[in-house]
């Protein structure tokens, strides 16, 4: 299987990289990524979080995020990914509003 990183998903390392304060968030955000390409071997590593207009929406979690992610034929799809502070209803949200 494929894993593909959507827009927001990218945009969230992103984000993530210019506000922490890590020394090395460049290293935790590549470990982060090697963590998700587990998923191409094991699409049902991460544990069912909600269902959403036929999408099973599930999570994996790496140290201090929330992979948020659905797995549609051959392609695993990572919507979002999450820090531990940050509002997750928000991001459930945006999930949630793609599929309508």
């Amino acid at each position: 299987m494929v894993v593909e990183w959507t827009t927001p998903a990218i945009q969230d390392l992103k984000d993530f990289r210019e506000i922490t304060k890590m020394n090395n968030s460049s290293k935790y955000i590549l470990n982060l990524v090697n963590y998700v390409s587990l998923l191409s071997e094991q699409p049902h590593l991460g544990k069912i979080y909600f269902y959403t207009h036929n999408h099973i929406i599930r999570q994996l979690i790496y140290k201090q995020h929330r992979i948020f992610y659905y797995v549609e034929k051959n392609t695993i799809y990572i919507l979002t990914v999450v820090h531990h502070r940050q509002n997750i209803q928000y991001k459930i949200k945006y999930i949630k509003n793609r599929f309508n």
